[in-house]
Protein backbone atom coordinates (compact mmCIF):
# COMPACT_ATOMS: atom_id res chain seq x y z
CA UNK A 1 0.00 0.00 0.00
CA UNK A 2 1.17 3.46 -0.69
CA UNK A 3 1.09 6.26 1.95
CA UNK A 4 -1.81 7.78 0.62
CA UNK A 5 -3.67 4.28 0.50
CA UNK A 6 -2.66 3.24 4.36
CA UNK A 7 -3.89 6.83 5.32
CA UNK A 8 -7.19 6.39 3.42
CA UNK A 9 -7.66 3.04 4.75
CA UNK A 10 -6.76 3.98 8.44
CA UNK A 11 -9.54 6.50 8.09
CA UNK A 12 -12.33 4.39 6.92
CA UNK A 13 -11.73 0.78 9.68
CA UNK A 14 -10.61 0.72 13.17
CA UNK A 15 -6.96 0.82 14.16
CA UNK A 16 -6.46 -3.07 15.03
CA UNK A 17 -7.49 -3.71 11.21
CA UNK A 18 -5.73 -0.95 10.00
CA UNK A 19 -2.43 -2.63 11.39
CA UNK A 20 -3.42 -5.77 10.41
CA UNK A 21 -3.60 -4.39 6.54
CA UNK A 22 0.09 -2.30 7.56
CA UNK A 23 1.61 -5.41 8.37
CA UNK A 24 0.47 -7.61 5.74
CA UNK A 25 1.71 -5.49 2.89
CA UNK A 26 4.82 -4.24 4.30
CA UNK A 27 7.64 -4.76 2.03
CA UNK A 28 11.36 -4.26 1.96
CA UNK A 29 10.90 -1.53 -0.72
CA UNK A 30 8.51 0.24 1.16
CA UNK A 31 10.88 1.12 4.07
CA UNK A 32 13.28 4.50 3.76
CA UNK A 33 17.11 3.47 3.86
CA UNK A 34 17.49 5.28 7.01
CA UNK A 35 15.04 3.06 9.06
CA UNK A 36 16.97 -0.03 7.54
CA UNK A 37 20.30 1.17 8.76
CA UNK A 38 18.61 1.55 12.12
CA UNK A 39 17.11 -1.54 11.69
CA UNK A 40 20.35 -3.04 11.46
CA UNK A 41 22.03 -1.51 14.21
CA UNK A 42 19.39 -2.90 16.16
CA UNK A 43 19.68 -6.10 15.37
CA UNK A 44 23.39 -6.17 16.40
CA UNK A 45 22.90 -4.87 19.56
CA UNK A 46 19.98 -7.26 20.39
CA UNK A 47 22.41 -10.27 19.56
CA UNK A 48 25.48 -8.88 21.25
CA UNK A 49 22.83 -8.35 24.37
CA UNK A 50 21.43 -12.29 23.11
CA UNK A 51 25.05 -13.96 23.86
CA UNK A 52 25.88 -11.77 26.77
CA UNK A 53 22.59 -13.36 28.10
CA UNK A 54 23.41 -16.74 27.27
CA UNK A 55 26.23 -16.60 29.83
CA UNK A 56 24.15 -15.81 32.95
CA UNK A 57 22.65 -17.75 35.73
CA UNK A 58 19.02 -17.13 34.17
CA UNK A 59 20.05 -17.18 30.58
CA UNK A 60 21.67 -21.14 31.07
CA UNK A 61 18.25 -22.61 33.06
CA UNK A 62 15.84 -20.87 30.35
CA UNK A 63 17.87 -22.19 27.48
CA UNK A 64 18.71 -26.17 29.75
CA UNK A 65 14.43 -25.55 29.97
CA UNK A 66 14.04 -25.08 26.55
CA UNK A 67 15.72 -28.20 25.23
CA UNK A 68 13.82 -29.84 27.53
CA UNK A 69 10.65 -28.83 26.16
CA UNK A 70 11.72 -30.85 23.10
CA UNK A 71 13.78 -31.37 20.01
CA UNK A 72 12.77 -30.60 16.60
CA UNK A 73 12.60 -28.78 13.09
CA UNK A 74 12.46 -24.65 13.88
CA UNK A 75 14.99 -22.65 15.25
CA UNK A 76 18.33 -22.23 17.12
CA UNK A 77 18.40 -20.99 20.24
CA UNK A 78 21.00 -18.38 20.25
CA UNK A 79 24.92 -18.94 22.25
CA UNK A 80 23.95 -22.73 22.31
CA UNK A 81 23.06 -23.83 18.75
CA UNK A 82 20.58 -26.15 20.08
CA UNK A 83 17.31 -26.42 17.26
CA UNK A 84 14.35 -26.35 18.87
CA UNK A 85 10.81 -25.84 17.70
CA UNK A 86 9.30 -22.72 16.11
CA UNK A 87 6.91 -21.86 19.54
CA UNK A 88 9.98 -22.68 21.93
CA UNK A 89 12.59 -21.12 20.60
CA UNK A 90 11.41 -17.45 21.01
CA UNK A 91 11.15 -17.87 24.76
CA UNK A 92 14.78 -18.45 25.58
CA UNK A 93 16.04 -15.87 22.53
CA UNK A 94 13.45 -13.14 23.66
CA UNK A 95 14.72 -14.18 27.49
CA UNK A 96 18.41 -14.37 26.28
CA UNK A 97 18.09 -10.51 24.73
CA UNK A 98 16.21 -8.83 28.30
CA UNK A 99 18.71 -11.08 30.30
CA UNK A 100 20.94 -7.89 31.35
CA UNK A 101 18.45 -4.85 31.35
CA UNK A 102 20.45 -3.67 27.78
CA UNK A 103 18.62 -4.07 25.20
CA UNK A 104 17.21 -1.55 22.99
CA UNK A 105 14.12 1.05 24.41
CA UNK A 106 11.59 3.12 22.91
CA UNK A 107 11.51 5.59 25.38
CA UNK A 108 7.64 6.66 24.78
CA UNK A 109 6.49 3.27 24.35
CA UNK A 110 8.56 2.10 27.22
CA UNK A 111 8.82 -1.05 25.55
CA UNK A 112 11.85 -3.30 24.57
CA UNK A 113 10.71 -4.14 21.06
CA UNK A 114 14.03 -6.28 19.64
CA UNK A 115 13.41 -9.01 22.48
CA UNK A 116 9.89 -9.71 20.84
CA UNK A 117 10.15 -8.71 17.06
CA UNK A 118 13.37 -10.50 16.55
CA UNK A 119 12.92 -13.61 18.41
CA UNK A 120 9.89 -14.38 16.91
CA UNK A 121 10.90 -13.22 13.29
CA UNK A 122 13.97 -15.51 13.56
CA UNK A 123 11.81 -18.32 14.91
CA UNK A 124 9.79 -18.80 11.60
CA UNK A 125 12.89 -18.42 8.92
CA UNK A 126 13.79 -21.88 9.12
CA UNK A 127 10.17 -22.95 8.61
CA UNK A 128 9.71 -20.65 5.51
CA UNK A 129 12.74 -21.79 4.36
CA UNK A 130 13.53 -19.11 1.48
CA UNK A 131 14.53 -15.96 3.44
CA UNK A 132 16.81 -13.47 2.27
CA UNK A 133 17.99 -10.65 4.44
CA UNK A 134 15.60 -7.96 3.22
CA UNK A 135 12.42 -10.30 3.69
CA UNK A 136 14.02 -10.85 7.83
CA UNK A 137 14.46 -7.08 8.12
CA UNK A 138 11.04 -6.69 6.88
CA UNK A 139 9.36 -8.91 9.54
CA UNK A 140 11.42 -7.16 12.14
CA UNK A 141 10.55 -3.98 11.24
CA UNK A 142 7.17 -4.93 10.99
CA UNK A 143 7.66 -5.60 14.67
CA UNK A 144 8.98 -2.55 15.95
CA UNK A 145 6.15 -0.19 13.99
CA UNK A 146 3.77 -2.20 15.48
CA UNK A 147 5.10 -3.06 19.07
CA UNK A 148 5.95 0.85 19.30
CA UNK A 149 2.62 2.27 18.65
CA UNK A 150 0.68 -0.06 20.56
CA UNK A 151 3.15 0.95 23.44
CA UNK A 152 2.82 4.46 22.85
CA UNK A 153 -0.84 4.57 23.40
CA UNK A 154 -0.07 4.24 27.18
CA UNK A 155 2.96 2.73 28.06
CA UNK A 156 3.94 4.78 31.29
CA UNK A 157 0.16 4.18 32.57
CA UNK A 158 0.74 0.12 32.19
CA UNK A 159 3.51 0.81 34.55
CA UNK A 160 1.41 3.15 36.93
CA UNK A 161 -0.60 0.03 37.07
CA UNK A 162 1.95 -2.30 37.91
CA UNK A 163 1.98 -3.63 34.12
CA UNK A 164 5.04 -4.47 32.50
CA UNK A 165 4.97 -3.17 28.74
CA UNK A 166 7.54 -5.26 27.25
CA UNK A 167 5.08 -8.24 28.39
CA UNK A 168 2.48 -6.89 27.46
CA UNK A 169 2.45 -4.22 24.12
CA UNK A 170 5.21 -6.79 23.15
CA UNK A 171 2.72 -9.36 22.22
CA UNK A 172 2.17 -7.05 19.23
CA UNK A 173 5.95 -6.66 17.92
CA UNK A 174 5.92 -10.52 18.47
CA UNK A 175 2.54 -10.61 16.15
CA UNK A 176 3.07 -8.37 13.78
CA UNK A 177 6.63 -9.96 12.79
CA UNK A 178 5.94 -13.52 13.04
CA UNK A 179 2.68 -12.37 10.51
CA UNK A 180 5.00 -10.94 8.18
CA UNK A 181 7.38 -13.53 8.02
CA UNK A 182 4.71 -16.21 7.24
CA UNK A 183 3.14 -13.31 4.79
CA UNK A 184 -0.03 -13.83 6.16
CA UNK A 185 -3.02 -12.31 4.43
CA UNK A 186 -4.37 -8.89 6.17
CA UNK A 187 -7.16 -11.19 7.42
CA UNK A 188 -4.98 -13.89 9.16
CA UNK A 189 -3.05 -10.88 10.28
CA UNK A 190 -6.07 -9.60 11.97
CA UNK A 191 -6.39 -12.56 13.74
CA UNK A 192 -2.99 -13.37 14.64
CA UNK A 193 -2.57 -9.92 16.01
CA UNK A 194 -5.85 -10.65 18.06
CA UNK A 195 -4.57 -13.85 19.00
CA UNK A 196 -0.79 -12.80 20.15
CA UNK A 197 -2.35 -9.97 22.07
CA UNK A 198 -4.81 -11.78 24.66
CA UNK A 199 -1.81 -13.89 25.74
CA UNK A 200 -0.87 -10.33 27.08
CA UNK A 201 0.52 -10.65 30.64
CA UNK A 202 3.25 -9.07 33.04
CA UNK A 203 4.15 -7.67 36.31
CA UNK A 204 6.34 -5.22 37.47
CA UNK A 205 6.64 -6.90 40.99
CA UNK A 206 9.09 -9.07 39.22
CA UNK A 207 11.79 -6.29 39.05
CA UNK A 208 12.33 -6.14 42.55
CA UNK A 209 13.54 -9.92 43.27
CA UNK A 210 13.34 -12.63 40.83
CA UNK A 211 14.62 -14.21 37.32
CA UNK A 212 11.22 -13.93 35.75
CA UNK A 213 11.20 -10.34 34.73
CA UNK A 214 13.80 -11.30 32.19
CA UNK A 215 11.62 -13.79 30.38
CA UNK A 216 8.45 -11.20 30.04
CA UNK A 217 9.98 -10.23 26.65
CA UNK A 218 10.51 -14.14 26.12
CA UNK A 219 6.54 -15.46 26.80
CA UNK A 220 5.92 -12.52 24.29
CA UNK A 221 7.84 -13.50 21.62
CA UNK A 222 6.54 -16.36 21.86
CA UNK A 223 2.63 -15.31 21.87
CA UNK A 224 3.30 -13.64 18.99
CA UNK A 225 4.58 -16.65 17.04
CA UNK A 226 1.33 -18.70 18.56
CA UNK A 227 -0.71 -16.25 17.12
CA UNK A 228 0.84 -16.01 13.98
CA UNK A 229 0.69 -19.83 13.41
CA UNK A 230 -2.39 -20.35 14.61
CA UNK A 231 -3.74 -17.94 12.47
CA UNK A 232 -2.48 -19.08 9.51
CA UNK A 233 -4.72 -22.65 10.25
CA UNK A 234 -7.69 -20.91 10.26
CA UNK A 235 -7.64 -20.18 14.30
CA UNK A 236 -9.44 -16.47 14.89
CA UNK A 237 -8.53 -14.07 17.51
CA UNK A 238 -10.24 -10.96 18.77
CA UNK A 239 -10.76 -8.94 15.59
CA UNK A 240 -10.84 -5.41 17.80
CA UNK A 241 -8.62 -6.12 20.13
CA UNK A 242 -7.08 -3.22 20.20
CA UNK A 243 -9.78 -0.72 19.90
CA UNK A 244 -12.74 -2.90 21.84
CA UNK A 245 -14.11 -0.61 24.39
CA UNK A 246 -14.56 -3.51 26.95
CA UNK A 247 -12.25 -6.19 27.23
CA UNK A 248 -9.93 -4.40 24.53
CA UNK A 249 -5.99 -3.93 25.18
CA UNK A 250 -5.85 -0.31 25.33
CA UNK A 251 -9.10 -0.36 27.44
CA UNK A 252 -7.69 -2.69 29.63
CA UNK A 253 -4.45 -1.90 30.26
CA UNK A 254 -4.31 2.04 29.43
CA UNK A 255 -5.12 4.70 31.44
CA UNK A 256 -7.16 7.02 28.81
CA UNK A 257 -5.42 5.34 26.05
CA UNK A 258 -4.57 7.65 22.94
CA UNK A 259 -5.65 5.51 20.41
CA UNK A 260 -5.00 7.71 16.94
CA UNK A 261 -0.54 6.81 18.11
CA UNK A 262 -1.45 3.29 16.47
CA UNK A 263 -2.22 4.67 12.61
CA UNK A 264 -1.34 8.63 12.71
CA UNK A 265 1.34 8.89 9.96
CA UNK A 266 1.16 4.89 9.72
CA UNK A 267 4.05 4.62 6.51
CA UNK A 268 4.94 7.94 6.72
CA UNK A 269 6.75 7.88 10.55
CA UNK A 270 8.56 4.87 11.15
CA UNK A 271 8.91 4.69 14.98
CA UNK A 272 11.70 2.38 14.66
CA UNK A 273 13.78 5.62 14.26
CA UNK A 274 12.92 6.80 17.68
CA UNK A 275 14.21 3.28 19.03
CA UNK A 276 17.79 3.94 21.13
CA UNK A 277 20.25 1.51 22.30
CA UNK A 278 21.23 1.71 25.88
CA UNK A 279 24.77 2.04 27.21
CA UNK A 280 24.34 0.88 30.52
CA UNK A 281 22.68 -2.05 31.78
CA UNK A 282 19.87 -1.00 34.24
CA UNK A 283 16.57 0.08 33.55
CA UNK A 284 16.54 2.69 31.10
CA UNK A 285 14.67 4.79 33.95
CA UNK A 286 18.16 5.11 35.49
CA UNK A 287 19.66 6.44 32.51
CA UNK A 288 19.32 10.07 32.87
CA UNK A 289 20.47 10.13 36.43
CA UNK A 290 23.39 8.23 35.53
CA UNK A 291 24.00 10.65 32.81
CA UNK A 292 23.97 13.61 35.31
CA UNK A 293 25.95 11.97 37.80
CA UNK A 294 29.35 10.91 35.10
CA UNK A 295 28.69 14.68 34.32
CA UNK A 296 29.17 16.41 37.67
CA UNK A 297 32.05 13.14 38.53
CA UNK A 298 34.07 14.51 35.14
CA UNK A 299 33.67 18.03 36.03
CA UNK A 300 33.73 17.80 40.07
CA UNK A 301 36.63 15.37 40.68
CA UNK A 302 36.77 16.22 44.08
CA UNK A 303 33.11 14.66 44.42
CA UNK A 304 33.50 11.34 46.18
CA UNK A 305 31.28 8.09 47.63
CA UNK A 306 32.66 8.84 51.13
CA UNK A 307 32.57 12.71 51.36
CA UNK A 308 28.74 13.08 50.06
CA UNK A 309 26.47 13.60 52.72
CA UNK A 310 23.24 13.94 50.26
CA UNK A 311 21.83 13.12 46.64
CA UNK A 312 18.99 14.03 45.78
CA UNK A 313 16.79 12.99 42.63
CA UNK A 314 13.79 14.62 41.22
CA UNK A 315 11.62 12.71 38.90
CA UNK A 316 8.39 11.49 37.78
CA UNK A 317 5.55 9.90 39.79
CA UNK A 318 6.22 7.04 37.22
CA UNK A 319 9.82 6.92 37.59
CA UNK A 320 9.85 7.36 41.00
CA UNK A 321 8.02 4.25 41.20
CA UNK A 322 9.03 2.01 38.84
CA UNK A 323 12.85 2.53 40.07
CA UNK A 324 12.61 5.20 42.95
CA UNK A 325 12.17 2.62 45.70
CA UNK A 326 14.72 2.18 48.66
CA UNK A 327 17.49 -0.25 47.68
CA UNK A 328 17.43 -4.22 49.19
CA UNK A 329 20.17 -6.57 48.05
CA UNK A 330 17.96 -9.23 47.01
CA UNK A 331 18.73 -10.14 43.82
CA UNK A 332 20.59 -8.84 40.16
CA UNK A 333 17.32 -7.59 39.18
CA UNK A 334 17.11 -6.08 42.17
CA UNK A 335 19.61 -3.78 41.48
CA UNK A 336 19.80 -2.76 38.02
CA UNK A 337 16.23 -1.98 37.92
CA UNK A 338 16.56 0.00 41.62
CA UNK A 339 17.86 3.79 40.87
CA UNK A 340 19.68 4.22 44.51
CA UNK A 341 21.56 1.19 43.83
CA UNK A 342 22.80 2.25 40.00
CA UNK A 343 23.79 5.78 41.17
CA UNK A 344 25.86 4.41 44.41
CA UNK A 345 27.66 2.11 42.23
CA UNK A 346 28.48 4.89 39.62
CA UNK A 347 29.52 7.53 42.75
CA UNK A 348 31.99 4.21 43.92
CA UNK A 349 33.60 2.68 40.62
CA UNK A 350 33.08 6.05 38.06
CA UNK A 351 31.99 3.58 35.60
CA UNK A 352 28.80 1.63 34.88
CA UNK A 353 28.83 -1.41 32.59
CA UNK A 354 28.82 -5.02 33.37
CA UNK A 355 31.12 -5.33 35.34
CA UNK A 356 30.01 -2.66 37.88
CA UNK A 357 26.72 -5.04 38.73
CA UNK A 358 27.95 -8.42 39.92
CA UNK A 359 27.04 -10.70 43.07
CA UNK A 360 29.58 -8.84 45.22
CA UNK A 361 28.77 -5.65 44.34
CA UNK A 362 24.99 -5.94 44.41
CA UNK A 363 25.74 -6.96 48.36
CA UNK A 364 28.54 -4.27 49.18
CA UNK A 365 27.96 -2.52 52.79
CA UNK A 366 29.72 0.82 50.93
CA UNK A 367 27.13 0.84 48.58
CA UNK A 368 24.73 -0.04 50.85
CA UNK A 369 25.29 2.54 52.72
CA UNK A 370 25.62 4.94 50.16
CA UNK A 371 21.86 4.17 48.86
CA UNK A 372 20.79 5.45 52.02
CA UNK A 373 21.64 8.75 51.37
CA UNK A 374 20.04 8.95 48.24
CA UNK A 375 16.68 10.57 48.04
CA UNK A 376 14.01 10.45 44.74
CA UNK A 377 11.49 12.84 45.38
CA UNK A 378 8.37 13.65 42.62
CA UNK A 379 8.72 16.90 40.50
CA UNK A 380 5.82 18.27 39.23
CA UNK A 381 7.80 20.58 36.66
CA UNK A 382 8.94 16.90 34.83
CA UNK A 383 5.29 15.70 35.25
CA UNK A 384 3.55 18.08 33.86
CA UNK A 385 6.29 17.82 30.16
CA UNK A 386 4.36 14.48 29.87
CA UNK A 387 5.96 11.70 27.68
CA UNK A 388 9.04 14.53 27.10
CA UNK A 389 9.86 14.52 30.58
CA UNK A 390 9.00 10.83 31.63
CA UNK A 391 12.71 10.43 32.43
CA UNK A 392 13.63 13.70 33.27
CA UNK A 393 15.49 14.40 36.22
CA UNK A 394 17.33 16.92 38.53
CA UNK A 395 20.20 15.37 40.32
CA UNK A 396 21.74 17.53 43.12
CA UNK A 397 25.10 15.80 45.02
CA UNK A 398 25.59 18.08 48.87
CA UNK A 399 29.15 17.25 50.26
CA UNK A 400 30.21 17.30 53.69
CA UNK A 401 31.80 20.68 53.19
CA UNK A 402 28.90 21.94 52.57
CA UNK A 403 29.19 22.35 48.23
CA UNK A 404 26.93 21.06 46.48
CA UNK A 405 26.15 20.50 42.72
CA UNK A 406 23.26 20.12 40.33
CA UNK A 407 22.99 19.05 36.90
CA UNK A 408 19.25 18.00 35.23
CA UNK A 409 18.79 16.03 32.12
CA UNK A 410 15.71 15.35 30.30
CA UNK A 411 16.75 12.83 27.81
CA UNK A 412 19.16 10.16 28.40
CA UNK A 413 22.24 9.02 26.16
CA UNK A 414 20.95 6.61 23.90
CA UNK A 415 17.47 7.82 23.59
CA UNK A 416 15.85 8.98 20.42
CA UNK A 417 16.86 11.95 21.67
CA UNK A 418 20.56 11.84 22.25
CA UNK A 419 21.11 8.63 20.24
CA UNK A 420 24.17 6.58 20.32
CA UNK A 421 26.50 7.02 17.46
CA UNK A 422 27.10 4.00 15.15
CA UNK A 423 30.87 3.50 16.16
CA UNK A 424 29.41 3.56 20.37
CA UNK A 425 26.76 1.12 19.42
CA UNK A 426 29.09 -1.18 17.58
CA UNK A 427 31.95 -1.09 20.72
CA UNK A 428 28.93 -2.22 22.73
CA UNK A 429 28.55 -4.60 20.49
CA UNK A 430 31.51 -6.13 20.34
CA UNK A 431 32.00 -5.79 23.93
CA UNK A 432 29.32 -8.12 24.81
CA UNK A 433 29.78 -10.54 22.00
CA UNK A 434 33.48 -11.04 22.98
CA UNK A 435 32.25 -12.53 25.77
CA UNK A 436 31.24 -15.47 23.47
CA UNK A 437 32.54 -15.61 20.54
CA UNK A 438 35.51 -15.80 18.84
CA UNK A 439 37.41 -12.26 17.68
CA UNK A 440 36.63 -13.89 14.16
CA UNK A 441 33.16 -14.96 14.62
CA UNK A 442 32.36 -11.51 15.98
CA UNK A 443 33.44 -9.88 13.01
CA UNK A 444 31.90 -11.99 10.71
CA UNK A 445 29.17 -11.37 12.47
CA UNK A 446 28.89 -7.79 12.52
CA UNK A 447 29.98 -7.50 9.03
CA UNK A 448 26.82 -9.65 7.94
CA UNK A 449 24.65 -7.75 9.96
CA UNK A 450 25.44 -4.54 8.58
CA UNK A 451 25.27 -5.82 4.83
CA UNK A 452 21.68 -7.98 5.62
CA UNK A 453 20.17 -6.58 3.28
CA UNK A 454 22.89 -8.59 0.87
CA UNK A 455 22.18 -12.26 2.61
CA UNK A 456 20.82 -14.89 0.91
CA UNK A 457 20.25 -16.85 4.01
CA UNK A 458 18.99 -15.81 7.22
CA UNK A 459 19.31 -19.08 8.63
CA UNK A 460 23.20 -17.96 8.35
CA UNK A 461 22.24 -15.63 11.55
CA UNK A 462 21.45 -18.22 13.62
CA UNK A 463 24.79 -20.17 12.94
CA UNK A 464 26.75 -17.42 13.36
CA UNK A 465 25.24 -16.82 17.15
CA UNK A 466 26.70 -20.23 18.10
CA UNK A 467 29.84 -20.31 20.27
Amino acid sequence: MSKAQIKEFAAANPPTQTLAEYVSGLTYKNIPQEVISHAKLCLIDAFGCALFGSTLPWGKIITSFTKEMGKGKGALIWGDGAEVPSTSAPLANGTLIHSFEMDDLHRVGVIHPGAEAIPAADALVRRVGQVDGKRFLTAVIAGYEVGCRVGMTGGASQLRRGFHPSATSGTFAAGAAAANMLRLNPVKTLHALGIAGTQAAGLMAAQYASMVKRMHPGRSAQAGVYGALLAAKGFTGIEDILEAPYGGFCSTFCDNPNLSHLTQDLGERFETLNVGCKPYPCCGSNHTSIDALKKILREHPEVRAENVVKMRIRTTRATKLHVGWPYEPKSMTTAQMNLPFCVAVLLHDREFFVDQITEKSIRSEAVLKTTRKIEVLEDPDFEALGDEGRHGVSLEVELQDGRSYSEKVLHAKGSDKHPMTRDEALKKFRLLASRVLSRFRVERLEDTLLDLEKLDDARKIAKLLTA
